[in-house]
């Protein structure tokens, strides 16, 4: 089996381009960027063999799990579409204009090209792909939208591209270890390279996130 691990919330740069649409200090913003990073999510999961796509930068400047589409991007009414405009808890932070949306928008077309790639050369052979969406969440942020208690890790799932023995694998280790889990909470899915997802590859694709609560590594 191949296994992709994709980390797309590890970076904390942002591009000289982007302190131009910058509303609030810099220390604020540093604040914030470390709150809303995946810390150490690539230290983490490093234990596997396996081939790793993350990002350049920072969320804050492009999320990349995101729809490109504001209009199908149910973050994108809090203002945490593809460009982030607002923090987590809800302060304006960020302002844009159509030729700095033309540009991230470049770069996560780019992004995503490279992934597409990956999973395309994965799925050379007649091996099965395993795509962990590798995250990490906090209390304090997946309050703002969901209801406590949270587990110590999450598990999200894709209907079309899931294998129930590997799901049960992952489980019976959290458990073993002594963690709690839940499987859709406080967040759902994970990512489908569109490559994949475009061409209705399945069968030979599982892709299955984790997001690790922070209260149990940092």
């Amino acid at each position: 089996m191949k296994i992709l691990l994709h980390m797309p919330h590890t970076s904390l740069r942002l591009p000289k381009a982007f302190y131009k649409g910058l509303l609030i200090d810099k220390n604020l913003l540093n604040k914030y960027n470390l709150l809303m990073t995946d810390l150490g999510v690539d230290t983490l999961f490093k234990i596997f063999k396996a081939k790793i796509i993350k990002p350049k930068y920072s969320r804050l400047y492009c999320d990349l799990e995101r729809f490109k589409d504001d209009s199908l991007e149910i973050m994108s009414k809090y203002g945490q579409g593809v460009i982030y405009t607002h923090t987590y808890d809800g302060l304006l932070f960020h302002q844009h204009d159509e030729k700095y949306k033309r540009k991230v928008l470049k770069y996560y077309d780019k992004y995503h090209k490279r992934l597409d790639k990956t999973a395309k050369n994965l799925l050379k052979k007649d091996d099965t792909l395993l795509i962990l969406d590798c995250h990490s969440f906090s209390d304090k942020m997946a309050s703002y939208l969901n209801n406590e208690p949270f587990p110590d890790i999450c598990i999200g799932i894709e209907k079309d591209y899931y294998d129930e023995k590997i799901l049960n694998n992952i489980i019976n280790k959290i458990k073993e270890k002594g963690y709690t889990y839940q499987i859709e909470y406080p967040y759902k899915g994970s990512l489908v390279p569109n490559y994949i997802y475009n061409n209705k590859v399945n069968g030979k694709v599982i892709s299955i996130m984790l997001e690790i609560n922070k209260r149990i590594y940092l």
